[in-house]
């Protein structure tokens, strides 16, 4: 059956920010089951890729989704660590997902996302951002070969981690320019967003994979609502200036076109017989809304529903052009 696996992204909390800090930092227990069965009984998802660093808020949720019916996609992320602690939190992770699996059969496994760009060791960098602005580099294409065996190495002692932990299937998430050896794994898991450079050939990629001979799944695509957002891709983000919190430059937003090319995905996906899809993502508490352009964050962030802040510190939440979009694809699927 095309598209089994109907999904959306749910992040825990991940430590992109300086210091470590994760990107959901107020963590509302009664918030996130909310928004789980929100993506169950309003989006119309069959499953859910939870995915985050803390391991304690990876299993809550994980559970709730699975009490919820959903299929969950359980994906461990640590940022600019090394491969020795990746491999733990790796290790400590897929135990975890192993007594979900034991109490619920619903679980896969996810070992990762661009690993060469959010690891260190594989791409020379400091940090993440310095790795994913090198991937425009002719120097860094250069070495793509070296590179590549660099990330399979690790790919594959993340499989074995993850195999001596977990019973059920894994995955990984891997970036447009990454070239996987697959045969670890049981499913082809791609980050895939459709930009101008791979636009002419979106669908003969796709097509590519099958020879793997096993189920293919879009583990993250998506797009932030604003003119101009698709051209840039994975990178529309980067408007944030971080060291002000204001949006740069004079754009608009525009939730139509981030409706516009999830929906164009969707049917994409539908018409390649794929496995699954999972939207990036269902929520950016760390992007709030404002009626100020300047600081109006969630036009630059991927979110299906728009945060609004609350005086306590928390927040509600709206759904957007897409969340309707995407609702409306999946309950007719």
């Amino acid at each position: 059956m095309t598209l089994t696996h109907r999904g959306v992204n749910y992040d825990v909390g991940t430590n992109y920010l300086p210091g470590g800090a994760l990107s959901r930092q107020e963590w509302r227990p009664e918030s996130m089951r909310q928004e789980i069965a929100a993506i169950r009984d309003e989006l119309h998802c069959t499953s859910v890729g939870v995915y985050g660093t803390d391991i304690d808020r990876l299993t809550q949720t994980a559970r709730v989704a699975l009490e919820h019916g959903l299929h969950v996609w359980l994906q461990p992320r640590l940022i600019d660590a090394g491969a020795a602690d990746t491999l733990d939190h790796l290790d400590t992770a897929a135990r975890a997902a192993e007594t979900l699996r034991e109490e619920h059969p619903d679980v896969h496994f996810n070992v990762g996302c661009e690993l060469s760009v959010f690891s260190h060791g594989i791409i020379d960098g400091d940090d993440y951002g310095e790795r994913s602005a090198k991937l425009s580099s002719p120097r860094t294409w250069i070495k793509f070969p070296w590179i590549n065996r660099r990330l399979n190495d690790l790919l594959g002692k993340a499989a074995a981690v993850a195999r001596s932990r977990f019973g059920g299937r894994i995955t990984y998430g891997a970036g447009l320019w990454e070239g996987v050896r697959w045969e670890p794994f049981d499913v082809i898991g791609l980050d895939y967003y459709r930009v101008p450079y791979n636009r002419s050939r979106y669908v003969t990629n796709l097509r590519k994979l099958r020879r793997h001979g096993k189920p293919v799944v879009i583990v993250e695509f998506g797009c932030a609502a604003y003119e101009d957002a698709v051209r840039l891709g994975p990178s529309a983000h980067e408007i944030i200036d971080h060291v002000t919190g204001e949006i740069t430059g004079d754009h608009v937003r525009d939730e139509h076109v981030q409706a516009g090319q999830i929906a164009e995905l969707l049917a994409v996906y539908q018409a390649e017989n794929l496995h699954g899809a999972f939207v990036f993502e269902f929520i950016e508490p760390g992007h709030p809304h404002s009626a100020d352009p300047r600081h109006d964050l969630d036009m630059a962030g991927y979110g299906l529903v728009k945060v609004i802040p609350g005086d306590d510190g928390g927040y509600r939440w709206e759904p957007k052009a897409a969340f309707h979009r995407v609702a409306e694809f999946y309950s007719a699927a």
